[in-house]
């Protein structure tokens, strides 16, 4: 199975029918797919995630989204970046999650602030510009000893918004090649997706190209990697 197939099969298979994804549900799993979260993750998130719902005797019926798992899936993602980071430093104990999230906060933070401040990227997004410092300033009053899904109810909005204003406020012409570029990697993911699906997947994609482009990070801790 390609990448959106398998991460299909594993929640729908546990879920019951239908047997297919919604629209958001596949904009969610587009958006770990541009995160580089590994298939395999997915599955074994969604897998804990059903298994916490069998614990707590939570009917099925309610585990209607896929973002519902999201906080298993960052669990298992941290874990396995951490653990990666280790083996490629030569160490057998990596950093603890405190340190890793302390250093993703700065970083993106000053990130932030140097886009607010430089005048030709900022000056050419003044309404990007102005929302990135407040955005600095939000991630400086976040605490790195928050548990990972607690700090993503904060990040996950102030990224969606990021994204939005990167493709509102870039040239037309800038936006149409990264729509593009967006929907040939989906298409060679996944391909056979109906078209209102595969744009609303290929707009999330689009505002991370963008956000490259103008050398701005990703604010989701799906984007922390070492």
């Amino acid at each position: 199975l390609d990448y959106f197939g398998r991460v299909e099969e594993a929640f729908c298979r546990r879920r019951g029918a239908p047997l297919l994804l919604s629209p958001l549900d596949f904009e969610k799993a587009a958006e770990w797919f541009a995160a580089g979260v590994p298939a395999e993750v997915v599955e074994q998130g969604v897998g804990a995630y059903f298994e916490h719902l069998a614990r707590r005797k939570v009917p099925l019926r309610r585990a209607v989204c896929l973002s519902f798992a999201e906080p298993h899936v960052l669990e298992l993602l941290e874990a396995r970046r951490a653990a990666a980071v280790g083996r490629a430093a030569g160490v057998e104990a990596p950093d603890a999650p405190r340190e890793r999230r302390a250093r993703f906060l700065t970083a993106r933070s000053m990130a932030l602030l140097a886009f607010a401040l430089d005048p030709e990227r900022g000056g050419a997004l003044p309404v990007l510009a102005r929302f990135t410092s407040q955005a600095a300033a939000v991630l400086e009053g976040l605490s790195p000893d928050s548990p990972a899904a607690t700090l993503e109810k904060t990040l996950a909005p102030l990224d969606e918004e990021l994204g939005r204003l990167v493709l509102l406020e870039s040239p037309p012409e800038r936006v149409e090649a990264w729509r593009r570029e967006a929907r040939r990697r989906l298409e060679a993911a996944g391909g056979g997706l109906d078209d209102e699906v595969l744009r609303a997947a290929s707009e999330r994609l689009a505002r991370q190209e963008g956000l490259r482009a103008w050398g701005l990070p990703r604010l989701s801790l799906l984007f922390l990697e070492g």
